[in-house]
């Protein structure tokens, strides 16, 4: 911020020459665009979970199975979910960050710790009406076969109790054989398994899932209305080790093909090998636009939350879409010179095929990459804003689930209802629950920044974005002032009602400033009633 002080502003003022002509002084107020919000301690949280259920994702899908929630109550000691204790709830960054107490809890506890009512669902990549279509090279006759399509994925096998949501509310009701949340998740990915299509099309997933009018296995009929609450906060989290193959918008399912028409489940559709799965990676212009998506998504819920673990490089909130493996480190590596992305055949490692032994020359004798760049996936997260991202190479996503659970609870961005009249003029601050001392925020100079930063920036003309340890927890405060555009606005208008929202379900409140801020902020925004002389 550039502070304009009051010695600069006299010196000005005798720089006239010759006496000053004494006009007749008259007030005006500068519009001003105000804030103050108080997140919550308590908010509803819709989080679904889109995993790929395709053949080379045994591992990762135990990965996220293991990092859902921590049973050793040495390394968290968040193990009765009914009973948070009460200094650990709604836990600060330095509780969850670093070597905190709570920084190997796992996923599911940091949530509940948060005292989020969330429910939390699984859907798969895969749209076709059911999975297993080739019982004799997937999940066997005993398998048998489960519905996909618009279908949420419950935790047991047919003929089963099968629960399909897991929710706060399981652990508050009478019912304690629900209470288990870690053993329901790991027998709903048991469930999910590895014989879904190799045309993975996550971003048609959640499109299926989230239409009330999309075509869903009959079956599935009340999954959308089990799951999602008018009042909740929408977040998806994708984990897969391919990139997108979704066709299903902008009329390019013609283009491309439609590999389950005329399916019928149970039965071998001779038609999915005329749709390879290498068309995915060979046309990618016979895929859908991703900008398809993100409006689709932005229109089930326009503060849309977006967690992706895909393939890629980098730092976690930075990475760059790549074929990767998993480093000496247990940290992602990867990059055409480090391992060959084989378009999704990472598991065809019998004598001859892609990625087996005796045609590694074929490959210039590099690997096969664990996970095939995930650009699509990726492209989606930046273009909806509030995301997080990290690399499904990565050994353990621990530190990733974490951070998606703060994600969660977390005030992301203050969207102002008009623009400021200048970047400049805008003043952020931050107050901690069970503080009164408010810190200001730096300014950062975009989404680049944000990834490794603490502070705020101007997106696009209207939206305050916040990053790092800027993003207030449940009990924080937020405080924006900006100084608005007065040009052409009557004196009343630009005095009376601030204008502003906040995303992430915060509570919008107004308040006035008291004469001690806008003293402060008379220096630094120029805010306050000014005096304007006219000849």
């Amino acid at each position: 911020m550039r502070r304009i002080g009051a010695v600069s502003l006299l010196a000005c003022l005798g720089c006239s020459a010759g006496p000053p002509e004494i006009p007749e002084a008259t007030d005006y107020c500068v519009k001003t665009i105000e804030s103050d919000i108080e997140v919550p301690t308590e908010r509803a949280a819709d989080v679904l979970i889109v995993v790929d259920n395709s053949g080379s994702m045994a591992e990762e899908q135990q990965n996220l199975a293991d990092n859902f929630l921590n049973q050793d109550p040495a390394a968290c000691p968040l193990q009765d979910l009914q009973n948070i204790p009460e200094e650990l709830k709604n836990p600060a960054p330095a509780l969850y960050q670093g070597n905190g107490p709570l920084a190997q809890c796992g996923f599911i506890q940091l949530v509940a710790a948060f005292e989020n009512d969330f429910r939390v669902g699984v859907i798969t990549t895969d749209v076709g009406l059911c999975d297993n279509r080739v019982p004799s090279a997937q999940g066997g006759d005993a398998w048998g076969f489960r519905p996909q399509r618009g279908c949420l994925q419950p935790d047991s096998a047919p003929g089963g109790t099968m629960r399909k949501v897991l929710a706060r509310a399981d652990l508050d009701d009478t019912d304690a054989a629900n209470d288990d949340l870690a053993a329901r998740f790991s027998s709903t990915l048991a469930n999910v398994a590895t014989y879904g299509s190799p045309i993975e099309r996550g971003l048609d997933a959640v499109n299926l899932f989230l239409d009330p009018a999309s075509d869903r296995n009959p079956s599935c009929a009340g999954d959308l209305e089990l799951f999602r609450r008018a009042d909740a906060a929408l977040v998806v989290i994708f984990l897969t080790d391919e990139e997108d193959c979704s066709h299903g918008l902008g009329d390019m399912l013609e283009v491309f093909g439609n590999e389950n028409d005329g399916e019928v489940c149970g039965e071998f559709p001779g038609h999915f090998i005329n749709v390879p799965s290498s068309r995915c990676y060979q046309e990618p212009d016979a895929l859908s636009p991703v900008a398809l998506y993100t409006d689709a998504l932005v229109a089930a819920d326009p503060d849309v939350k977006v967690a992706v673990v895909a393939g890629g490089i980098g730092e976690a909130g930075a990475i760059t879409p790549a074929g990767c493996l998993v480093g000496g480190d247990g940290l992602p590596t990867g990059g055409a010179d480090v391992c060959f992305s084989s378009g999704g055949l990472s598991n065809a490692v019998g004598p001859g095929e892609t990625c087996a032994p005796d045609t590694a020359p074929a490959r210039g004798d590099l690997p096969c990459c664990v996970a095939d760049a995930g650009g699509r996936y990726y492209a989606l997260a930046d273009a909806i804003g509030n995301s997080r991202t990290d690399s499904i190479c990565n050994q353990s996503f621990r530190r990733s689930m974490i951070d998606i659970a703060a994600f969660i609870a977390a005030v992301d961005s203050v969207r102002l209802a008009e623009p400021p009249d200048s970047p400049n003029a805008v003043l952020v601050e931050l107050t901690r629950a069970g503080s009164d001392e408010a810190e200001l925020l730096t300014r950062l100079t975009g989404a680049e920044q944000c990834a490794t930063a603490t502070g705020w920036y101007l997106e696009g003309e209207d939206r305050i974005v916040l990053c790092g340890g800027a993003r207030p927890g449940p009990g924080d405060s937020i405080s924006v002032k900006a100084r608005g555009d007065s040009d052409g606005v009557d004196e009343v208008d630009a005095c009376n009602a601030p204008r502003f929202e906040a995303s992430g379900g915060g509570v919008n409140c107004a308040a006035g400033a008291g004469a001690e801020a806008w003293a402060a902020l008379a220096l630094v925004l120029g805010l306050t009633r000014r005096r304007v002389r006219r000849a």
